[in-house]
This record gives structure tokens, C-alpha cells and sequence, in this order.
């Protein structure tokens, strides 16, 4: 009998599943039909309306993805290319814009901000309830992006870039660089005169 609650319990968690995936998707800005975008469940997405997603993107478990119009005088955008693919526990924070291009590759915990919390400690309100400080944040079309990278407000990664697991991207990287570290810098450039990377 325990085993036919079971089966019943997680026929209805698998339909709700479905339908809020299906939901989200039709909230988008650029709405789209179940299965054109894949969000695995569970995940958390604020302001759909602010988001457009390109067919064929893949968002594993776990994602975090939130903005915060309310927080900021313009509302903020979160534009996603066609054909990505986001491993387990994105988290996406946006006060301004974020564009993320196509084809992007995404490892597991990664975060990607566009904001940051004031930090004036001559202000009489706490850190918390200070007034967000902003940056628009863009990544370029095939770029692979590294397990538990952290890319900070006001960033720019060119096209085609490679960034090393764990870095902190805290300034903007050329395209067609490989950058590592903490903060990340730029450790190889491609070269198409030379077909290959070449350390700089």
C-alpha cells in the first residue's frame, strides 16, 4: 500500500513539475513553447518578464535566477543566447543588464552579478539596506565557463573565451582569451595567424 502512495505521490510531483516549467516559459519576454527551453526543477526565477531565454537553452537544477527592478531606478534585462548550456546551481543576480551571448557553456555553481550592495560605512543604514551599486555584465558567444566561476559586476568576456575553474572575474577579458585565477587574468590568447593559443 506504502509503495502505491509512492507511485501516486510522485506521478503528481512530476505533473506540477511540468507545469511550472511550462508556466515560466510562457511568462518569458520572449515567450516560448514547453521543450523549445529546458528548466530542470527545482528552480527559482524572479521577473520572467524581464528574461528572454533562445531556443534550445539548458538549465540544469537547482538555478537561482533573480532581478531586482524594484531595487533600481531601470529596470533591469537578462538576455540569453540560443543553444546554451547552464550546469547544476546557476545563480544569476541582476540590478542591470546581463547578456549572455550563444552557444555559451556553463559549468556547475556558477554566479554571475550585476550588482553589489553598498558598502559606505559613514551611511546610517546597514550594508543590507543600502542602495545597490550596478554594472551591466555581457559574455560573448562560445565562451566556456569553469566550474564555480564567480563573474562580478561591470565584466565584459569577449567572444570565445575560456575561464578557469574557481577564478573571480573581476574585470573584463578580451575575446579569444584563457584567464584563471583570483582575480582571473588573462594567461593565453588565440592566435589565427598561428591556428593555436599562445601563452601572453
Amino acid at each position: 500500500m506504502l509503495y502505491t502512495y509512492k507511485k501516486v505521490a510522485d506521478y503528481f510531483v512530476e505533473k506540477y513539475r511540468i507545469w511550472h516549467q511550462k508556466w515560466i516559459l510562457t511568462q518569458l519576454q520572449n515567450p516560448m513553447e514547453y521543450g523549445e527551453v529546458t528548466l530542470y526543477y527545482p528552480f527559482r526565477i524572479s521577473h520572467p518578464e524581464l528574461i528572454t531565454i533562445g531556443k534550445g537553452t539548458q538549465i540544469l537544477a537547482e538555478s537561482r535566477i533573480q532581478l531586482y527592478p524594484e531595487l533600481v531606478e531601470k529596470q533591469p534585462h537578462l538576455v540569453i543566447g540560443e543553444n546554451c548550456f547552464f550546469g547544476y546551481r546557476l545563480c544569476i543576480l541582476g540590478g542591470a543588464d546581463i547578456t549572455i551571448g550563444k552557444m555559451v557553456l556553463m559549468a556547475s555553481d556558477i554566479t554571475v552579478v550585476s550588482e553589489n550592495h553598498g558598502i559606505d560605512p559613514e551611511n546610517e543604514l546597514p550594508y543590507m539596506k543600502q542602495q545597490l551599486q550596478i554594472a551591466p555584465v555581457s559574455i560573448g558567444d562560445n565562451c566556456w565557463i569553469g566550474d564555480k566561476v564567480i563573474i562580478l559586476p561591470g565584466v565584459t568576456i569577449g567572444e570565445g573565451c575560456v575561464i578557469g575553474a574557481g577564478s573571480v572575474v573581476s574585470k573584463s577579458i578580451p575575446e579569444y582569451s584563457i584567464a584563471v585565477g583570483n582575480p582571473a587574468r588573462v594567461i593565453k590568447r588565440y592566435s589565427f595567424d598561428q591556428h593555436m593559443w599562445v601563452k601572453v
